[in-house]
């Protein structure tokens, strides 16, 4: 399937779906919880008092964290272009979760050059091949990198991302290498649920429960 195929596959669902999903802005408000803020971002809006004491602490000071994120200057040059404007927010939305999740000297110098490395995509359209590569990329980060500040939380979002790109591949009717990606979620979640983070082992216990990449 060629990009060209893959946008009007997309636009097509888009369309279909359209008319439930505006029934279901007038019906309901989505929800959020903690493992969408820590793997998504601090801009969702969550219910912290759904959670212990000691979690909501814990996710507040994330929260917090995030906040005080400040992305590095955009290149003048750039800022006249949308889609490099879309390309500098993903990036920086993807350097504030690194910050916000870990602690300590260097971190925002260490999740710009994760970032960096990685060269995330600004947006998935639905498909396989972006959230697979940051699972990739994670694992492989963590491998070269075991003390790394992130190494609570790289397995949770490897796992996470499996699931995701699991959900792109049975959108692009493959069911083999969905399977496969589910599979490939298994080891790193359950890492994360033994991680020595409450705030991770939380989360990936949500994501346990729920099986898949989104509600």
């Amino acid at each position: 399937m060629d990009n060209g195929q893959r946008r009007a596959l997309a636009t097509a669902i888009m369309i279909a779906i359209a008319p439930v999903s505006a029934r279901m802005q007038v019906t309901s408000r989505p929800t959020y919880s903690l493992l969408d803020v820590v793997v998504f971002g601090a801009y969702l809006p969550v219910d912290t008092s759904a959670y212990p004491a000691e979690v909501r602490s814990l996710l507040q000071q994330h929260i917090k964290r995030s906040q005080a994120y400040r992305p590095r200057p955009r290149p003048p040059e750039d800022k006249k272009f949308r889609e490099m404007n879309m390309v500098y927010s993903a990036r920086e939305g993807y350097e504030r979760r690194m910050f916000a999740i870990a602690s300590g000297a260097g971190i925002e110098r260490l999740a710009r050059q994760y970032v960096d490395e990685l060269r995330p995509c600004y947006e998935w359209e639905a498909f396989h091949d972006c959230p697979e590569e940051e699972a990739r990329f994670a694992e492989q980060h963590l491998a070269k990198n075991p003390g790394t500040p992130f190494r609570e939380y790289l397995p949770l979002l490897a796992a996470h991302r499996w699931l995701c790109a699991a959900a792109g591949y049975e959108l692009e009717e493959r069911p083999q290498e969905a399977a496969q990606s589910r599979r490939a979620s298994e080891a790193p979640l359950a890492t994360a649920l033994g991680s020595q983070s409450l705030l991770i082992r939380t989360a990936a216990q949500e994501l346990k429960a729920r099986g898949q990449c989104r509600n």
